[in-house]
């Protein structure tokens, strides 16, 4: 029979407590433990920030996965969760490790003096908790589409993909004029399909006064017959409920000359958790 760790008691603590910008919607079952409202978020341990300068877990998202679920043991599989939960927690993490400060370089863009800044993160936290997801689009008063945000999996092989044919793109500039039409018209046609995935993985269901339509092949039929105004409905509420769970700009002021602008803040993670 093991013995009980003397360790136990000096083992990290949470940080920082946090409520989850997805109110605990849009997990499947078994990927989120406990209350969304009170989430324990705990500072990287070593092995958490070698991962991070893993080159290839950074590529496909895995390090992101592994860190999520080691700092923050409510949700027990990052790759279900919601994407518009992923920032916020990243950024609850970086709190817990490192303080609620990030410090970036910025040129002035009319003087061009190089400044520093310190961005207060808990603010990107308390915008996150305050925004909502759009889920519902009225197409017309018997037609009702049921949006939901695509999960950090399918967020990531999204991106990867993306990755992959941006590169196939800047290769095709050195093939041969025949074959560099060829791999242009097999790009696009790539890049139209993860259009069409991204957009029917966005709809949950259709809702009718007969029915809830949750088959895919049915929606993708319905949406070919119907008129364009409808895709467009669809794809305008899905812009805009990207453009709100972006990280907002910050507002700076040169120290040099005072011009103020604002800078936009990522989180590329081989330099966020540096």
């Amino acid at each position: 029979m093991s013995q009980s760790n003397p360790l136990t008691k000096y083992f990290r603590q949470p940080k920082i407590f946090i409520q989850l910008p997805s109110k605990g919607l849009h997990y499947p079952p078994g990927a989120l433990k406990g209350d969304y409202n009170n989430v324990p978020i705990f500072g990287m341990t070593g092995m958490d920030e070698i991962i991070f300068k893993t080159p290839d877990a950074l590529f496909t998202g895995e390090a992101s996965t592994k860190v999520i679920e080691s700092c923050c043991p409510f949700i027990a599989d990052a790759k279900e969760m919601p994407n518009i939960d992923v920032d916020a927690v990243l950024i609850a993490i970086r709190i817990a490790t490192f303080g609620d400060h990030m410090s970036i370089v910025h040129n002035c863009t009319a003087c061009g003096e190089e400044n520093n800044f310190d961005i207060p993160l808990q603010t990107l936290i308390e915008y996150f908790s305050n925004i909502e997801f759009v889920s519902k689009v009225k197409i017309s008063d018997e037609i009702t589409v049921k949006l939901r945000p695509l999960s950090y999996k399918e967020s990531s092989e999204v991106s990867l993909e993306n990755f992959k044919l941006q590169r196939m793109l800047y290769q095709t500039n050195d093939l041969p004029e025949d074959q560099k039409n060829e791999n242009l018209n097999e790009v696009y046609r790539r890049l139209a399909d993860i259009q069409v995935n991204l957009f029917m993985t966005s709809i949950e269901h259709v809702q009718t006064p007969e029915s809830t339509v949750t088959d895919k092949e049915q929606i993708k039929e319905w949406l070919k017959n119907a008129d364009s105004s409808v895709y467009k409905i669809i794809k305008d509420q899905l812009e805009k409920n990207k453009e709100t769970w972006s990280i907002p700009e910050q507002d700076i002021k040169c120290g040099s000359c005072e011009h103020s602008e604002k800078v936009s803040v990522t989180l590329d993670q081989s330099n966020f958790f540096a």
